[in-house]
């Protein structure tokens, strides 16, 4: 008897069945559930800023209806729904990003940074303005 199968013994578990045997060959997708109406992809967790927090403010996101995913999480992505993706990530990898999920609205950002920047900010803004049911017009 090998080590793993002495373990699950000692467990009383005399037998064992993967519940989902094709993740061991690479085939892992991210189900992303029907409510969530925001994907942030980003492979740093910037989620606890302020800056953040407006933005979901303005967005009227809840904590809930947002998910934050890095770029490889991105790839494997299966939905149902037609959510809002903000991909803060290199040129090379927005342009893989676009190809794989050409009909959806994506907001990209090369880097978290450039948001601190008046004219990114700006341009930032104006392109989730639409989305933004709790910012006035500017007239």
């Amino acid at each position: 008897m090998n080590r793993r199968d002495l373990l699950l013994n000692e467990m009383n578990i005399p037998q064992w069945i993967l519940t989902k045997p094709q993740v061991l060959k690479g085939d892992a997708q991210i189900r992303l559930e029907d409510h969530i109406k925001l994907v942030i992809v980003c492979d740093e967790d910037y989620q606890q800023t302020r800056r953040f927090q407006d933005i979901l403010l303005a967005l009227n996101i809840s904590h809930e209806e947002y998910q934050w995913i890095n770029f490889s999480q991105s790839l494997r992505l299966n939905f149902q729904h037609s959510p809002i993706f903000w991909v803060i990530q290199e040129n090379s990898n927005h342009e893989l990003f676009a190809k794989k999920y050409a009909n959806l609205t994506a907001w990209y950002q090369t880097n978290w940074n450039e948001l601190s920047l008046p004219a990114q900010k700006r341009q930032f803004w104006r392109q989730i303005e639409s989305f933004c049911p709790n910012l006035e017009e500017n007239t």
